[in-house]
């Protein structure tokens, strides 16, 4: 089978095209023809080294976890899924033809939805829906600032805070301000031209998608007893003890009940995910860097098969 791997930390250069033997799978796994496999920032952070003192790699390392496909085969305990099933989920290594998936981090997909849009959700809609629905506990009179509203995270965790009732107020900047106010975004903060601590004052809960100078003015808007949830770095919690609130590092956890879940949501329209581009197997290298460099302006997607 044809893999994207990495045989060192480095930049898009290490990424090569390989033939290589197809995977084997466990008893509780099923083998996945991988038709899409979503691009994830995790995928490039795991190939320049950010994270090896974590999630130290084994090389050579087949890069991806997000995925949307057919299944193959499946190991001697898997029910409920059978050989051509299409489901979605995560795998390790799904840069490639073919991927073993634990049986507990996929699920069906809909009738309704492409494998495109299903490649889509693993990663950042998880993410968006456990910080939204279990850390913040979004919910009817509640109002939410989104800082990085606009990207694959925060534009899911945008339309499901408003799905739960909650009033969303987003930070972006250029075209992403008319994109959030398509999805219902009830204010946007042009984070280019205004400060959000003079917009966005006594909020509920304060949802860090950016980090740094972002997170650490954002612990003070939050109203006493509020929560500032973060994906990308720890809390400070010298910082929010002082602002009296719930600081919490939000990773997120992989399971299939989230997934079916979040496809229930996108298959009734409540949720749209922001698609961007969809490169072949063999542009893994481009993908990444419209990943890390921010230039697309939604998801990015391989098109293995």
């Amino acid at each position: 089978m044809k893999a994207i791997r990495i045989y060192e930390y480095g930049d898009a250069s290490t990424l090569k095209l390989e033939d290589t033997p197809r995977v084997n799978i466990g008893d509780d796994q099923v083998l996945v023809r991988i038709r899409d496999a979503g691009v994830n920032p995790i995928d490039w952070k795991i190939r320049e080294g950010y994270l090896k003192n974590v999630m130290p790699a084994s090389f050579p390392l087949t890069i991806g976890q997000d995925f949307a496909g057919e299944i193959a085969d499946r190991g001697k305990n898997v029910n409920g899924f059978s050989v051509g099933d299409r489901v979605f989920g995560f795998a390790q290594g799904t840069y490639a033809e073919y991927a073993a998936a634990p049986i507990s981090t996929i699920a069906s997909i809909p009738k309704s939805m492409d494998f495109v849009t299903a490649a889509s959700l693993p990663t950042a809609g998880l993410t968006a829906l456990q910080i939204i629905r279990d850390v913040v506990k979004a919910g009817a009179g509640m109002t939410i600032l989104i800082h990085g509203a606009a990207g694959g995270v925060g534009s899911i965790a945008s339309q499901i805070a408003r799905l739960l009732g909650s009033l969303v107020i987003g930070t972006a900047t250029g075209e992403d301000i008319s994109y959030l106010r398509s999805i219902g975004v009830d204010e946007v903060i042009d984070y280019k031209r205004e400060k959000f601590e003079e917009k966005a004052k006594a909020v509920d809960a304060v949802v860090d998608l950016v980090g740094g100078d972002t997170l650490a003015r954002s612990y003070p808007v939050a109203k006493s007893g509020g929560v500032v949830a973060s994906t990308v770095q720890p809390i400070d919690k010298s910082a929010a003890e002082r602002a009296g609130v719930s600081g919490v590092h939000v990773v997120m956890k992989r399971n299939a009940k989230d997934l079916v879940e979040l496809a229930g949501m996108v298959e009734r329209g409540e949720v749209k995910p922001r698609m961007g581009d969809t490169l072949g197997l063999d542009q893994a290298k481009e993908a990444q860097e419209l990943s890390s460099n921010g230039r697309s302006r939604g998801k990015v997607i391989l098109k293995v098969a």
